[in-house]
């Protein structure tokens, strides 16, 4: 039987952080051991302390739906919406053993007042503030997202009159695949050397100012993800049980087709 995906990363809401600021740092520490433990080695909380076990009542339900979502490769859409949060990765959690509890608390206080409050620490002990500075290195890729309303906020509505969109776009010309590839030619043997593309209802001069979209396979490794917060390789009959955005919907048809027609 196929083992369970191993998770890289957990989401860290503000509820979390709330909920801690009302404990001592040991205590805060405790908390965060039982959480990553649960997530990341599927272990079921070990708190004996009347309040952390209410508090933990409290959060389970967040950490679950987040956990499952993760191990689907999807995103906690929902979540997300309602509380602010960032990223809590795997590394993180690898530097708790290098520390006792209070340290631990120490250390998750540092980095979500950092996320959430823009705080930055008055002064860490050792080791603390080296397990800190590293975190941070991972945590200012989410701060520069989080300005634009990646932590849960919303963006800003700016008007636009008919005559500035006209002008913005008036510039663009339907092109041809073919045309495309002649203006763009280092991504072809990104490529199938069949040229197999997806064409249909597409605008490639558009697609070239705003988002490119490819038909194409990997010849070695693995995806790297960039901005994406997960991947997962889908089959024919998988492509429907992914929560989609309204834009990839649109394309669904045009894979299953090609993927049933190079079986």
């Amino acid at each position: 039987m196929e083992g369970k995906t191993q998770l890289t990363k957990f989401t860290f809401y503000d509820l979390y952080a709330e909920l801690m600021d009302t404990l001592t740092d040991e205590e805060r520490g405790k908390l965060l051991r039982a959480m990553s433990a649960y997530v990341f080695e599927d272990a079921p909380p070990s708190l004996t302390d009347k309040k952390l076990v209410y508090l933990w009542g409290n959060i389970v339900d967040a950490l679950c739906v987040d956990k499952e979502a993760q191990e689907s490769g999807r995103t906690p859409k929902g979540l997300n919406r309602q509380m602010k949060h960032f990223m809590f990765h795997r590394n993180f959690y690898e530097a708790l053993p290098l520390m006792n509890d209070k340290q631990a608390g120490q250390y998750i206080k540092a980095i979500y007042n950092y996320i959430f409050n823009e705080q930055e620490p008055n002064k860490l002990a050792s080791p603390i503030d080296t397990y800190f500075r590293l975190a941070k290195r991972k945590i200012q890729i989410f701060k520069v997202r989080s300005k634009s309303g990646k932590k849960g906020g919303t963006a800003e509505r700016i008007k636009v009159t008919d005559e500035e969109i006209e002008k913005e776009t008036s510039h663009r010309s339907v092109i041809s695949f073919e045309e495309f590839m002649r203006t763009y030619p280092h991504i072809k043997n990104d490529l199938y050397e069949s040229n197999k593309y997806l064409i249909n209802g597409i605008d490639w001069g558009y697609l070239s100012y705003d988002m490119d979209c490819f038909w194409a396979r990997l010849k070695s490794g693995e995806p790297v993800l960039k901005e994406a917060e997960a991947a997962k390789w889908l089959s024919v009959q998988e492509l429907d049980c992914v929560d989609w955005l309204p834009a990839d919907k649109t394309l669904l048809d045009k894979i299953r087709k090609e993927l049933s027609d190079n079986k």
